[in-house]
């Protein structure tokens, strides 16, 4: 019998996407739980348009993703019967042919334990070009009621089973679209909050160091989407009366993440953070608006020059000469 699928989607104000997200998952998921985190943009009123969504609440005040895994897979559990759990973010869309594929046979004709792995396919601003990472997702679960790993951040949506090796599927014949670089501002935001969520709780045995940060988490601007977009990504969507880049909302770039790195320097104070290359002009100026105070950027004169290195050698810092110079600059600084 075809398991049933369940979409697992944590948010926090998310909104912008929303409806595009949860219009198509729809299509497919037989339940999405949503686990919301304290949402203020009018998430919370657009669940209620989707008869599948059910929301339960994330009551954590920082970023933790083990417990928000936690809450969601103990939630999809009290569901009966065999299930497949997909972990998917609100800005993470199947492109429109995943029904015809033999990968999708696969996924409602696995066993438990069965882990499939995706790829992005990055949509650039208007959804004509896209850009695909040679990195594998660990997306989608056949449940064998294993528990999700432990960690904060940037760890594995699915479970690994700890009794027997999983049987790994890799799935080519469609992708996940990913919505951020719709808005350039998005990434913009999360790269900002990733490096200062990190250099706030990095591990004190062995600290983080800002070269790290930024060879991580640079540039987000600088993508450059090399590979026309497919009929297949939108045409069964389109078939269906379903325009997704209309249901999209581009008029909120101001993100969450920026209102939590508000907090952090409430906290800490800018200066904890001036190693950090974040302090763009035009950001400051509207953090600055929301603050209700002025927030001037805290680099002294080594610090521009540290971060005019780091950007200037960032394609190419694989290259010898520049790990080397890296390595001194992680040692003193």
């Amino acid at each position: 019998m075809k398991p049933k699928l369940i979409c697992l989607t944590p948010v926090r104000n998310e909104a912008w996407a929303l409806d595009a997200f949860l219009t198509a998952t729809s299509l497919w998921a037989d339940h999405i739980i949503v686990a919301d985190q304290n949402s203020t943009d009018g998430s919370r009123e657009i669940y209620k348009k989707y008869p599948k969504v059910k929301m339960i609440e994330n009551d954590g005040s920082e970023l933790d993703e083990n417990y928000r895994m936690n809450i969601l897979y103990a939630e999809a559990r009290k569901i009966e019967g065999e299930k497949a759990l997909f972990m998917l973010d609100a800005d993470e869309i199947f492109t429109a042919n995943y029904s015809e594929t033999a990968d999708w046979q696969k996924i409602i004709n696995a066993k438990a334990g069965d882990i499939f792995q995706f790829h992005w396919a990055e949509l650039n601003s208007d959804a004509t070009c896209y850009n695909e990472p040679n990195f594998w997702y660990q997306w989608a679960f056949y449940d064998d009621g294993t528990m999700p790993v432990a960690g904060k951040i940037h760890v594995a949506r699915v479970p690994w089973p700890q009794n027997s090796t999983p049987n790994e599927i890799f799935v080519t014949d469609f992708k996940v679209m990913h919505l951020p670089y719709l808005n350039t501002e998005r990434v913009k935001s999360k790269s900002r909050f990733y490096q200062c969520y990190i250099w706030l709780y990095q591990n004190t045995a062995k600290p983080i160091k800002a070269v790290q940060l930024y060879r991580g988490y640079a540039n987000p601007e600088k993508f450059e989407p090399n590979t026309p977009v497919p009929d297949c990504f939108f045409a069964n969507y389109k078939a269906q009366n379903i325009d997704l880049l209309k249901l999209i909302d581009f008029s909120k770039t101001f993100c969450w993440q920026d209102e939590q790195v508000l907090e952090y320097f409430k906290q800490k104070g800018t200066k904890y953070f001036s190693k950090l290359d974040i302090w763009d002009k035009t950001w400051l100026e509207n953090l600055s608006k929301i603050a209700g105070k002025e927030i001037s950027d805290p680099r002294n004169i080594f610090d521009k020059l540290l971060h005019f290195y780091l950007r200037k050698t960032q394609k190419y810092s694989k290259i010898k000469i520049v790990r080397g110079i890296d390595k001194i600059l992680k040692k003193i600084i």
